[in-house]
């Protein structure tokens, strides 16, 4: 791969951390910037840029970082159509707002219900020609295409499931009343957004299937086969007795879907349904994120979360700082174990990585 020379090498570790296992030394995934980066290149990883530009210049610009940065251990370059976090429900025919002013995210509409009535959750379907998917998937073919043996191409963050139900009922608050007001209506839902989710990512991986030794998506890790990193962020506002029976069912099919799949546990108030998911058996992985509340406290606070996680043979992503690297490699263990961090420069990069036998 010309942005990452020792790609191929590195299949043997890829597949141990994912079957919770760990070869000659621990896994690692660092970046850093190199000589000469510059910030506005970065706009090809805003959703604003993303949905105005034309495919190419997005692509030009991730390129022109990728030449300007530094991938050590297991970090692979990677680009994957940023069109924000609604982007799902759009495909399905929501509205979606872009603004400048805030160009690192987008907004559905929330004003009107898109799907008004659960009578009509039948209706809901990826049309080809809707132009939000219509731009993802020229993304996805222009990246594969430019980034044969250059780079990896990902799918995009798709919040399907529950996650999309609350945008096309207008909002969290009345998608969770409909758990009490229509629980059949809602696992109705639940089934055809599985069948939607199901038609994006069989779309993607028909494209890059044949091109890659492998998949990866918005979270920065590669995999080699058929990989997603599967969530439920709107699971914060429900018990795990809910949890189960409304949001399991579609979560095991899309994990069943795949050969690799981590799950993205965001915040505190999702922590409750750790156990619901420690027993899937072929979730491959956790990625616990605390949230911007805790952005400040360190690695040492979630190190017991992270043995809960490792004693029930689940892979982990941690996001250690630096310094905070050998207190990871003194209390957890290299077993299915990814230390995933940044560097200042690529000469600290390189240090790091020799010291941990890279």
């Amino acid at each position: 791969m010309e942005y990452k020379k020792d790609f191929e090498g590195l299949m043997p570790y890829y597949e141990a951390f994912w079957n919770c296992g760990v070869l000659d030394r621990v896994a690692v995934s660092i970046t850093a910037p190199r000589e000469g980066k510059r910030s506005e290149w970065g706009n090809w990883f805003k959703p604003s840029f993303v949905a105005t530009e034309r495919a190419e210049k997005v692509l030009d610009c991730f390129e022109k970082e990728t030449e300007h940065t530094y991938y050590g251990g297991l970090a692979a370059p990677l680009f994957w159509p940023n069109l924000g976090p609604d982007v799902f429900s759009a495909f399905l025919g929501v509205k979606m707002n872009y603004s400048k002013d805030s160009d690192d995210t987008s907004w559905a509409d929330w004003a009107h219900p898109f799907l008004d009535s659960y009578a009509k959750v039948e209706d809901l379907r990826i049309s080809d020609e809707n132009s939000f998917y219509k731009k993802n998937m020229e993304l996805i073919r222009l990246a594969a295409e430019k980034g044969r043996g250059r780079y990896l191409t990902g799918a995009t963050d798709m919040h399907a499931g529950f996650d999309s139900l609350a945008v096309l009922r207008g909002g969290p608050d009345k998608a969770v009343l409909d758990l009490l007001d229509n629980p059949d209506g809602v696992k109705k839902a639940m089934r055809v957004l599985y069948k939607a989710w199901r038609k994006v990512y069989e779309d993607y991986y028909a494209i890059v299937k044949d091109i890659q030794p492998g998949t990866t998506t918005w979270m920065p890790i590669f995999a080699p086969g058929r990989m997603y990193a599967v969530q439920n962020d709107f699971s914060c506002l429900v018990s795990p007795a809910m949890y189960r029976e409304f949001f399991l069912e579609e979560l095991v099919s899309e994990i069943e879907s795949l050969d690799y799949s981590i799950y993205h546990l965001d915040g505190m108030e999702a922590l409750q349904h750790l156990d619901i998911l420690l027993e899937i058996p072929k979730l491959n992985a956790i990625q616990w994120v605390s949230g911007a509340r805790f952005a400040d406290s360190g690695i040492a606070k979630w190190l017991s979360l992270y043995k809960r996680i490792q004693e029930k043979k689940k892979a982990i992503v941690v996001y250690p700082k630096i310094d905070e690297i050998n207190l990871v490699l003194e209390n957890l263990k290299p077993e299915g174990l990814l230390i995933s961090t940044e560097a200042g420069s690529e000469q600290e990069a390189e240090a790091v990585l020799k010291n941990l036998g890279w």
